[in-house]
C-alpha cells in the first residue's frame, strides 16, 4: 500500500526548507483521501519536490510533522534508532547519570514525544496522534536500554487536548517504584506516577548549580519551590536561612521529605500564595541575599500573553523588591508563548516598576538535555536571567 501525499499550497515549503519541521492546517493543498489520522504521510511542494514524511493529524492545528526527509519507515527500528542517538548525546552531558530528559521532542527527532529517565524508570509524555498510535513501538524500545524496568505515561497535559488524544496516567511496562535521584549534588525522592509534569522538574537542573554561588550566605527566598530544587542546593551551598513558598500542600510535603534526605535542616516550607507571602515581607521590609522566581507556565495559550505579562511584571518587580542591594534574583519564565525578548522586556518593565537598577549576569535557559531546534524557537522555551541587585 502506498504512501498517502500530503501537497502544499505554493511557496508554503520555504518554512520547512529553512528547517522548521511543522505543517500547519492552513498551509496545505491537497491531502490524499486514503490518509488519516495518526497516518505517515508524504509531504510534497506544490511543484511535486519531496519535503520529507511526516505524521498526519486533520484534526489538530499542526497538521503534520516531519519525521525524516527522506521516504522511511515509521517502525520499531526507526524508535530505536533515534532513542540510541539521543542516549549517546546524554551520557556525554551527564556521564555516569541515570536521570536526565532522554527524548527532547522535534529537538531529538522524535516529534511530539517527551521522555524523561528517572534511574530505571522512563517518564512518557506523548502530544502528537501519529505518535500515540505507535505508543507500543516507543515503549517497547525503551525497555530495551539498559538498566530500564519499567515505563510510565504522564498523558494527562494540555497539549493532547489540542490532538484530540485521551487522557492516560499508568504504568505500561515493567515495574515502576518511587526512585531516589540525583542531579549530582541534591538528592530528590520522586513518584513517577506523581509530581508534576512527568514527575520532576529536571530543566532547572543547571540553573540550580549556576546559582549555588550566589546562595552560599545570608537568607535566601525560594519562589514556586515545589519539592525545593533551588532551596535545596541554596541550603547545601551554605545559606543561613531558605524560605521556601509554594501554595500546594503536596509539593512543601515533598520538600520536607528532601530535606530530610539530604539533612538540611535551615529551610523553611510554607504552603502560601507566592504574591501574598511577597507583599507581606515587602510590606515587613525583609530583603534577601537571593531570591528566585521561578513560576509556573503563567501564558498557556497566545490569548493569554497580555494576562500573564502582567503577572510576570509583577511577580519579578516584587522579587526585585525584596533582594537586597547587591543580591542576586533570578527570574524565570517556562510558559512557551514567552519568548526571550519578551521576557527581557518583562525585566525592564519590573524594574522601572520597582525603581531599583540591575545588572544581568547571565542569561539562562533549560538543561542541555533539552536541546533546542535551531529552525524552532518553540523547542526552547525555559528562559531566564541572573540579575544582580543594585
Amino acid at each position: 500500500m502506498s504512501t498517502p501525499t500530503l501537497t502544499l499550497k505554493p511557496r508554503e515549503e520555504r518554512r520547512l526548507l529553512n528547517g522548521h519541521l511543522w505543517v500547519f492546517s492552513n498551509e496545505i493543498q491537497t491531502v490524499d483521501s486514503s490518509a488519516g489520522r495518526g497516518d505517515v504521510v508524504r509531504v510534497s511542494s506544490a511543484a511535486g519536490k519531496l519535503m520529507g514524511v511526516a505524521i498526519y493529524n486533520p484534526n489538530s492545528l499542526i497538521a503534520a510533522r516531519l519525521i525524516d526527509r527522506e521516504d522511511v519507515p515509521l517502525d520499531g527500528d526507526w524508535f530505536r534508532s533515534r532513542i540510541r542517538r539521543a542516549l549517546r548525546l546524554r551520557e556525554m552531558l551527564f556521564p555516569g547519570s541515570s536521570t536526565y530528559r532522554l527524548l527532547h521532542s522535534e529537538s531529538d527527532g522524535v516529534p511530539g514525544v517527551i521522555v524523561d529517565r528517572f534511574n530505571e524508570v522512563m517518564s512518557v509524555q506523548i502530544a502528537a496522534a501519529g505518535m500515540e498510535a505507535r505508543r507500543d513501538l516507543l515503549f517497547d524500545a525503551l525497555m530495551e536500554i539498559e538498566g530500564v524496568s519499567g515505563v510510565v505515561e504522564r498523558n494527562d497535559h494540555q497539549l493532547r487536548v489540542l490532538e484530540g488524544l485521551p487522557e492516560r496516567v499508568g504504568l505500561v511496562r515493567g515495574t515502576a517504584d518511587v526512585q531516589q535521584i540525583s542531579d549530582g549534588i541534591i538528592r530528590y525522592q520522586m513518584d513517577p506516577l506523581g509530581g508534576q509534569k512527568t514527575g520532576a522538574y529536571l530543566d532547572q537542573r543547571t540553573n540550580r548549580i549556576a546559582m549555588r554561588r550566589f546562595m552560599g550566605a545570608g537568607q535566601v527566598l525560594d519562589l514556586f519551590c515545589n519539592d525545593g530544587g533551588f532551596a535545596l542546593h541554596a541550603a547545601d551551598a551554605g545559606a543561613e536561612r531558605v524560605i521556601a513558598v509554594d501554595s500546594s500542600a503536596a509539593a512543601i510535603r515533598s520538600l520536607q521529605s528532601n530535606c530530610m534526605l539530604n539533612n538540611l535542616a535551615q529551610i523553611q516550607g510554607r504552603e502560601n500564595d507566592v504574591f501574598s507571602e511577597l507583599h507581606d515581607r515587602r510590606s515587613q521590609g525583609e530583603q534577601f541575599a537571593a531570591v528566585i522566581a521561578d513560576p509556573p507556565p503563567f501564558a498557556r495559550s497566545k490569548k493569554h500573553i497580555a494576562a500573564a505579562r502582567k503577572r510576570y511584571v509583577e511577580l519579578f518587580s516584587l522579587a526585585v523588591q525584596v533582594t537586597a542591594p547587591d543580591g542576586v534574583a533570578f527570574l524565570a519564565t517556562c510558559s512557551h508563548h514567552i519568548t526571550r525578548d519578551t521576557l527581557l522586556e518583562m525585566v525592564r518593565e519590573a524594574l522601572r516598576k520597582s525603581r531599583r537598577e540591575c545588572v544581568i549576569l547571565e542569561e539562562r535557559g533549560a538543561s542541555p538535555d533539552h536541546p533546542v531546534h535551531p529552525a524552532m524557537p518553540e523547542t526552547g522555551y525555559l528562559h531566564g536571567v541572573i540579575l544582580r541587585v543594585g
